[in-house]
């Protein structure tokens, strides 16, 4: 059953409960309006994708918002399919994002309010029909209470691919997913128009550090930041001495990107939208599928540079940003050289064993029953067994990945804390997804069930390819 099914049978249930609160919602003027649509998006010239997106433009408008602060968003849906927002990040009650989350039907409009909370920096975008294949997701940042903010500007980074076909058992590619991407161009070369060659549509493999070996996995013929192939977008111009606070997304539907910045080096400061306890200085930083990286820059080496994928074909189908420094000229440069490994171990202190109320074994592989199938415990959605959680109580749930690909792991509406990841025991990082690396890669969280609305929410694989294919699970307050 596919998450579109599910939340239509699921929402029944709560549908009073659901209505009342969403006529509540719309007795308030709304903060934000999101309309889903359809568009045609220019990645680069000469290369236009028809895709879904929020307001038009890929990404969707920047929503920013004070934390502890109520917000009414207006949804309307102008697609031919029902739609659903996930607030990603944001610990909601279930019937925002969650399993009572009713959809938008075609044509019409939903008015939701809720309470910005956590502050950082957060992600919503669709659930449906093509999820974040499609052009429909934007960023989201919750500004806290108190912050000292020691730089003197931010930039905002939404990493995407534009999807061309999925690969199938016995066909070269199957139909695209409802509202994902399609291009007016064959894949080409991002920057120098020649055909492409390795990579994904090589028989090769791209993305991020941790390598995304797919079984049958999307083949992209665009990578963009922020909506746009480098390239093909404006500069981000800088001063010299100015100190960037980098807040970056990955809005991918299904890969791990790893980022430098050649002659800079990145001080990690938050994992997901918070703040670690150790920041840590690299030359270069890594996210799974819906992780955010805050990261300070401070600009001192003038020049025109490529802020961009260590993977050179990531780069070459579009996967970067050009950084201009104050009367600089020339071409872009990149250098290769970025060696340090990013690990969340790293990022965090030593912590104290604590006592548990209960502890739930996942174990992540690939299914033996399809060959686009995946299984939690032996079990395909909605097999999966469900994770039952009591109010206040804390669980430990261990994740062990047999599997030989990695799967970045997330819970709606949620937060947890990490605590070990391949044995290597470590406290303080707050996060929503944690990405279990593959061939027996583990990673064990804290999860404190405290949501204060209850309810029941999707514990899911983040790469849509998997998370379509079963390896989704229900976590459920009782």
């Amino acid at each position: 059953m596919k998450r579109v099914e599910l939340i239509g049978s699921l929402a029944a249930a709560g549908a009073v409960a659901t209505a009342r609160s969403l006529r509540a919602g719309a007795a308030r003027p709304p903060d934000h309006v999101i309309s889903a649509g359809e568009t045609s998006w220019e990645v680069r010239p000469g290369l236009t994708v028809r895709t879904m997106a929020y307001g038009g433009i890929v990404p969707a408008k920047l929503l920013r918002m004070r934390e502890g602060s109520r917000l009414t968003v207006e949804v309307r849906n102008r697609t031919a399919v029902p739609q659903s927002i996930s607030w990603h990040g944001m610990v909601v009650p279930d019937w925002i994002d969650g399993l009572a989350t009713p959809d938008v039907p075609p044509g019409d409009v939903r008015t939701y309010t809720f309470t910005a909370t956590p502050a950082g920096t957060r992600l919503y975008h669709s659930i449906h029909g093509g999820g974040m294949f499609s052009g429909m997701f934007g960023p989201l940042i919750v500004e806290p209470k108190r912050e000292r903010g020691d730089y003197d500007r931010e930039v905002i980074l939404v990493l995407h691919e534009f999807e061309h076909a999925i690969p199938t058992q016995g066909s070269m590619f199957n139909e695209q997913p409802p509202g994902s991407s399609t291009l007016s161009a064959p894949a080409m070369n991002m920057m120098g128009g020649g055909m492409m060659s390795g990579g994904m549509m090589g028989g090769g493999m791209m993305g991020g550090g941790r390598k995304n070996m797919l079984i049958h996995p999307a083949r992209y013929a665009a990578y963009a930041v922020n909506g746009k192939a480098l390239g093909a977008g404006d500069p981000i111009r800088v001063k010299r001495g100015e100190r960037v606070r980098f807040r970056v997304i990955n809005a991918s539907a299904t890969l791990t990107h790893r980022l430098a910045l050649p002659g800079h080096r990145f001080l990690v400061t938050h994992l997901d939208g918070n703040p670690v306890p150790r920041p840590r200085t690299l030359d270069a930083v890594e996210l799974g599928s819906g992780e955010r990286v805050d990261a300070l820059v401070t600009m001192n080496a003038p020049g025109i540079w490529v802020l961009g994928s260590t993977e050179a074909e990531a780069r070459r189908l579009g996967l970067g940003i050009v950084i201009a420094y104050d009367g600089e000229h020339g071409e872009p440069i990149w250098r290769d050289g970025a060696q340090d490994a990013f690990r969340y171990q790293d990022f965090g202190v030593p912590g104290n064993a604590v006592h548990v109320d209960g502890i739930y074994d996942l174990v992540l592989s690939k299914s033996p029953f399809s060959p686009d199938a995946w299984s939690i415990n032996g079990q395909i959605y909605p097999d999966t067994p469900t994770l039952h959680v009591r109010r206040r109580e804390l669980y430990l749930i261990r994740f062990s990945n047999r599997s030989m690909i990695e799967h970045p792991m997330h819970i709606l509406g949620n937060g947890f804390d990490l605590v070990r990841v391949d044995g290597v025991p470590t406290s303080g990082i707050r996060k929503d997804v944690v990405v279990v690396r593959p061939m027996m890669g583990r990673s064990e969280i804290l999860f404190r069930a405290d949501n204060p609305y209850g309810g029941k929410f999707l514990l899911m694989c983040h790469n849509w390819q998997h998370m379509k294919g079963g390896l989704t699970s229900v976590l459920s307050y009782t």
